[in-house]
């Protein structure tokens, strides 16, 4: 296949779905095909070449060639494009980070109506980075993406609703939208949906697949603070999900998750003790810390005595001069 030659109409009969399909499956193959329908002006190949080499995706990692690509796709008028640029600008893909461009590049994608953009300036907005904090306009953004199918900002939605921003305090609101951002595999969404519901309801055998959900969905660091929030839970199917959680969080590599972990297991947390287990994860997590270099030590102040017999000598010095 890698000889072979691509003709324009191939590349066009590659949509989006075909294109995803073609990256998931051979990412080195799919590169040829990707880079060759971004050459050709296809703005969703641009968009996706863009992302691979942001990502090193099948191509060496080349973040500043992976800018240069969805620019390409922003100037041709793409909302997708657009966004991307602003996630480069945010989180410093082949850029310095720069939230006040990063904002100019969701608004402006966010008007075209791009649900991901307008979670991402809603987001600037709830936090205040980039431009002046707004909760307000944040949860106007935060609507709009929600009606756009964003799962994330359906979340968000509940959070407002919940802590009783712009507004008082709504938790049956704040449960349903709680669920539409579950529903739409939100790890986060999962989470709060099951623990509002256990608060709410005391549904423990109802809350518990959605706890499972979240751990299974969710990053390694938030499995981390799901397996701390609830190690001490008092069901022991909770103590079973922290222990599931810990778990997860081995994968950030870090000798204090690897700990963590380890401490589950020796103490037989949600289940029975694992010595075994737990003792090897302990070394891992010495070698962990071994390898790290120990941060020099910062410099001994002399006794006070000393310090001024020679502040006196310099001053003896410069007088003579």
């Amino acid at each position: 296949m890698r000889g072979e030659w691509i003709s324009y109409s191939a590349l066009e009969k590659m949509g989006p779905d075909v294109l995803r399909a073609r990256i998931s499956e051979s990412p080195a193959q799919a590169a040829r095909w990707v880079e060759a329908g971004a050459l050709n002006g296809l703005i969703h190949a641009q968009i996706a070449w863009g992302r691979m080499l942001i990502e090193g995706h099948g191509v060496p990692r080349d973040p500043q060639a992976g800018l240069r690509w969805f620019t390409v796709a922003a100037t041709a008028g793409s909302a997708d494009g657009t966004n991307m640029v602003g996630r480069c600008h945010e989180l410093g893909w082949g850029v310095p980070v720069d939230l006040t461009e990063a904002a100019r590049h969701y608004r402006a994608s966010a008007q075209k109506g791009h649900a991901w953009a307008q979670f991402n300036l809603a987001t600037l907005l709830l936090d205040g980075k980039g431009v002046p904090a707004d909760r307000g306009e944040a949860l106007r953004w935060y609507v709009r993406a929600a009606r756009g199918g964003n799962a994330k900002a359906m979340t968000m939605i509940g959070r407002y609703c919940e802590l009783g921003w712009e507004r008082p305090p709504r938790p049956a609101a704040a449960l349903r939208w709680y669920r539409r951002g579950a529903m739409g595999e939100d790890y986060r969404g999962q989470f709060d949906y099951a623990r509002l519901l256990l608060e709410r309801t005391g549904r423990l055998e109802a809350a518990l697949p959605w706890f499972a959900r979240a751990i299974e969905n969710g990053v390694p660091a938030f499995c981390r603070n799901i397996g701390a929030g609830l190690r001490e839970a008092d069901p022991p199917a909770l103590r079973l999900l922290a222990r599931r959680a810990l778990e997860r969080a081995v994968a950030t590599g870090e000798a204090s998750d690897l700990r963590a972990y380890a401490t589950a297991l020796a103490e037989g947390l949600g289940a029975e003790p694992d010595a075994e287990a737990a003792s090897a994860l302990f070394a891992r997590a010495r070698e962990i810390e071994a390898a790290v270099p120990e941060a020099p030590a910062p410099p001994r102040r002399p006794p006070l005595r000393q310090r001024l017999a020679r502040r006196l000598r310099y001053l003896a010095a410069t007088a003579l001069r």
